[in-house]
């Protein structure tokens, strides 16, 4: 009974290695435009619909311009705004040195648009007041950078989180329930 409570871990570890590059995915899309901060315009074309998010890029420990301005995405052939969603919990990477943030996601058809960095605020109030309360320099103007990207939808995101979770459970169970198997299952 205890080899099949450990058997557990192995299983565990082999879902904690798929679902790590499962999350890895939902994060990592091919970059479609990358323009510096201070070029405020860009032009890009989307050559399949699908789901796309914005997302800033700059030094790591440095403030961020985002309550500077708003991106803005324009579908050329219309001239409409394409809706831009954000969530609360926004996915974030860093390398010690760069950081990454996804600002906004949106789904688009393929065509021509415009990203456009207008005045205003990339982020809510509270966000704003939590950012201030830290002292740090501004982030360099020159090596700060404005993605799109491609993405995968959040129900993926989701799916890894939970089977993430699934694999520790199934490690940490397998562990557990290994050794103390003897004691839990004993016949008196």
């Amino acid at each position: 009974m205890q080899f099949l409570f450990f058997c557990l871990i192995p299983i565990g570890i082999l879902i904690l290695i798929l679902s790590i590059k499962y999350v890895r995915k939902t994060f990592s899309g091919n970059i479609i435009l990358e323009i510096p901060y201070a070029r405020k315009s860009a032009e890009f074309t989307l050559t399949s619909p699908g789901n796309y998010s914005i997302w800033h890029r700059g030094q790591f420990f440095r403030k961020a311009p985002l309550d500077e301005f708003r991106p803005e995405i324009i579908n050329r052939s219309t001239g409409l705004n394409v809706r831009l969603n954000s969530f609360l919990f926004r996915p974030n990477s860093n390398n010690g040195k760069i950081a990454r943030m996804e600002l906004f996601r949106f789904s688009a058809p393929a065509g021509e648009y415009i990203l456009q960095l207008s005045e205003g605020s990339s982020i809510s109030g509270v966000e704003n007041s939590f950012i201030r309360l830290f002292p740090v320099k501004m982030v360099d103007y020159d090596k700060y950078f404005i993605q799109i990207r491609e993405t995968r939808p959040i129900y993926q995101m989701l799916i890894g989180i939970v089977l993430l979770t699934l694999s520790g459970l199934l490690i940490l169970g397998g562990l557990v329930i290994g050794i103390l198997s003897d004691q839990i299952f004993s016949h008196r």
